[in-house]
């Protein structure tokens, strides 16, 4: 693993994809935390808890080959930037709503709509990765400090998300959230694009 980071740590675009990226998977995962205490706050049903795990699957299995499409089509790095907007923007939507006490379905409804564009993410990156190392032999050992970080942000995240629970309002961790998408935009908007095919 030590080769990996060493490997990887000369490649600048690198090591800055991967910074703005640790810090937004660490609002991702507060967010997580927190979307689920306030639904479950908000209801005190069990159920609808197991409603939004399973609603926030239905974009992946309805979008993953519009994704797919949009991804072979566009700049990836500009598609990165644009679902990171959206999903910021999002969150401060979800933040109005947990502080003036709105209803459920509208956090829900926010979520999943966040998650329709997690999903055109998630490939955007996979393709966009490998136009920024410098050979195919750093290729792997990108994608291996890339899969240990988002690995860490799991423990962060949570341990962050707890913190706000217990001290304030979970409107925050949505806030906060909005903030770290910030990184990858700013990182992302002073890295090259990719040469796709013209759409």
């Amino acid at each position: 693993m030590l080769t990996a980071y060493r490997t990887v740590s000369g490649n600048r675009n690198l090591v800055r994809l991967f910074f703005g990226e640790f810090v937004s998977g660490i609002g991702d995962w507060l967010y997580l935390v927190a979307l689920l205490v306030v639904v479950y706050r908000e209801s005190s049903d069990p159920f609808l808890l197991g409603v939004i795990g399973g609603a926030r699957i239905i974009p992946y299995v309805l979008l993953s080959v519009p994704a797919g499409f949009v991804v072979d089509r566009f700049d990836r790095r500009v598609v990165l930037i644009v679902t990171d907007i959206i999903r910021g923007l999002t969150m401060i939507g979800l933040a109005v709503n947990t502080f003036l006490d709105g209803p459920v379905v509208m956090t829900v409804g926010l979520a999943i709509f966040a998650t329709c564009f997690a999903v055109f993410f998630r490939p955007s990156m996979g393709a966009y990765m490998p136009s920024l190392v410098r050979n195919e032999t750093e290729l792997g050992p990108a994608n291996s400090v890339f899969a240990t970080l988002g690995e860490i942000t799991f423990i962060i995240g949570p341990a962050i998300s707890g913190l706000i629970i217990a001290t304030t309002d979970l409107g925050w961790a949505f806030v906060i959230n909005a903030a770290t998408f910030l990184a990858p935009v700013i990182v992302l908007w002073t890295l090259p694009s990719t040469n796709t095919r013209a759409a």
